[in-house]
């Protein structure tokens, strides 16, 4: 069996989006896979038990049967924080045994960052893999050629552990200095870099109902529409005539703006607008609503104010997850489209 932790250098750099375009692609060749995450960060309740989000998000995908406690047999908490670290480690260790069974593949879920999260209770990254005997994949935050201090950070803490890097999230102004610069760096020092992924709209998009959750909003109007995807963000607090020529520039976007600006609410509503988020708790005038229903886009009323309001989208995309089917199938081409997957396979044994 192999057995391959998928670790990042950065919390929320892709690592269960990676265990799961992972795991599809080995069980359409034929691979029995397991999936594990030693400790997890989000908390939810399955079948009266406590596990982790992600966890149960990349099991339900891959179609895995597994308890709870085999999916994630630690979650942090305040009360788990002052767990006996022989304690935890049994914990993973059992899970790990019973979860690997009959499998061909093992897939082990990393939380935050290798260098660091989970050594309270000496579940760390480094010290997750060497108790599983495991290879690692690294997902790596890549926006600019600064990041390279952490990626070679792990590798000094893996070893030859370390089957392969993936270079994630890297802007598009990035994209030639980081072939030209980071990756040969990379490289010069042992390590098996299997390409960048770009920062892509799609899959860091959110859906109008996501929105609706973060900012605790009332919707208005717009309703059966709350499953599109927003691409981009313009906050509308500058004359008509400047935000039209913003408005008309940005595709698939929300319009952030006061609830008494009907003159910027209106001319949103010209443009290619997902969603209007009206702050301060101001209701819109009828003409803006009935337009909205007329073209049958959401608008969301919300009490803050729109600074406050704009730092809660933020803190929201900064911890972005993948959920929507359309958006797993899009990262599968993306996988496919800009990274060496063969090379990790070969480094692996599974070619």
């Amino acid at each position: 069996m192999v057995t391959l932790y998928v670790a990042s250098n950065e919390p929320y750099a892709g690592k269960t989006l990676t265990c799961l375009v992972l795991g599809k692609r080995w069980q359409q060749r034929g691979k029995r896979v397991g999936y594990t995450k030693p400790l997890g960060l989000m908390p939810v309740s399955m079948d009266n038990e406590g596990t982790d989000e992600d966890a149960q998000f990349v099991a339900q995908h891959l179609e895995l049967e597994a308890s709870p406690s085999q999916l994630c047999p630690v979650v942090l908490s305040a009360e788990t924080c002052h767990m006996e670290v022989d304690e935890a480690r049994r914990r993973v260790k059992d899970a790990f045994a019973e979860s690997s069974r009959g499998m061909d593949v093992m897939l082990v879920g990393g939380s935050g960052s290798l260098l660091s999260r989970g050594s309270l209770l000496g579940l760390d990254g480094a010290s997750v893999t060497e108790m599983l005997d495991a290879k690692v994949l690294l997902v790596a935050q890549c926006e600019s050629f600064l990041n390279a201090d952490s990626i070679i950070a792990c590798h000094r803490l893996l070893g030859d552990r370390l089957a392969g890097v993936i270079l994630n999230l890297v802007p598009e102004r990035e994209k030639d200095r980081v072939w030209d610069d980071v990756v040969p760096c990379l490289e010069e020092r042992g390590m098996t870099v299997l390409g960048a992924l770009p920062v892509d709209p799609i899959l860091h998009s959110v859906t109008v109902g996501e929105l609706v959750e973060a900012t605790r909003g009332d919707l208005l109007c717009g309703a059966e529409t709350t499953d599109e995807l927003v691409e981009n963000f313009v906050v509308g607090a500058m004359g008509v005539e400047r935000a039209l020529h913003y408005f008309r520039r940005t595709p698939r976007k929300c319009v952030i703006t006061g609830g008494d600006r009907s003159d910027i609410q209106l001319a949103a509503l010209e443009t290619p607008t997902r969603c209007l988020i009206l702050t301060g708790n101001l209701q819109p005038r009828h003409t803006v609503l009935a337009r909205a229903e007329e073209l049958n886009v959401p608008v969301l009323l919300v009490r803050d104010d729109t600074l406050s309001t704009v730092a809660t989208i933020e803190g929201m995309l900064g911890r972005l997850r993948v959920r929507e089917p359309r958006k797993i199938a899009h990262a599968v081409e993306q996988f496919e489209a800009y990274l060496e997957l063969a090379k990790l396979d070969a480094s692996l044994g599974l070619g």
